[in-house]
């Protein structure tokens, strides 16, 4: 499963640009982008931040993620 392409996903359909969510969660701007590209995996405290803003709980991130981008074998 991919988090960061449904992060990515999910911030794009709210209408939100990465600069707008950094602002709003704190986080830096290269961490979003180390996310949403794949190159970290993103922590729960940090997913929590992110749907906070997206009003979305974690496991609402975690199950689109699954049910959009899983994991191919």
């Amino acid at each position: 499963m991919d988090v960061g392409k449904a992060i990515r996903d999910l911030r794009l359909k709210a209408g939100y640009s990465q600069d707008k969510l950094v602002a709003q969660t704190g986080i830096s701007r290269s961490q979003l982008y180390f996310i949403e590209s794949g190159r970290c995996v993103p922590r729960i405290e940090t997913i929590e931040k992110i749907g906070n803003v997206l009003q979305m709980k974690v496991s609402e991130v975690i199950i689109y993620a699954e049910n959009n981008y899983p994991t191919e074998d």
